[in-house]
């Protein structure tokens, strides 16, 4: 039990209080979770490439062809997301041999 939620309880705090704090102190942390797994721009695009190879997999049942589909265009608007932050932190050697923004 991490300390703030400690001191909820030693100060009162509502049972739905409490419960709310959990919900979203569990967010966050899967957030830092997601973000310490972040993969790289070359394994989204690999991890692609074996989503397609799949779907194009006859074989494969309907629902889960969609539900990959879904995932697929959520990984690529990832990929776009960080192609996008990339090309805005490009950075050019000025002629004092210092780095500066594109």
């Amino acid at each position: 039990m991490d300390s703030f939620r400690k001191w909820l309880e030693e100060q009162g705090a509502g049972p739905e209080f409490v419960a709310e704090y959990d919900r979203l102190y569990a967010q966050y942390e899967a957030a830092q979770e997601a973000a310490a797994h972040e993969t790289t721009i070359e394994e989204s695009f690999a991890l692609l490439d074996e989503m397609l190879k799949k779907l194009e997999d006859s074989s494969l049942p309907l629902e889960k062809a969609l539900e990959l589909y879904q995932q697929g265009t959520r990984l690529l608007a990832k990929c776009n997301e960080k192609i996008d932050r990339v090309e805005k932190q490009i950075l050019v050697v000025n002629g004092e041999g210092e780095l500066s923004e594109f």
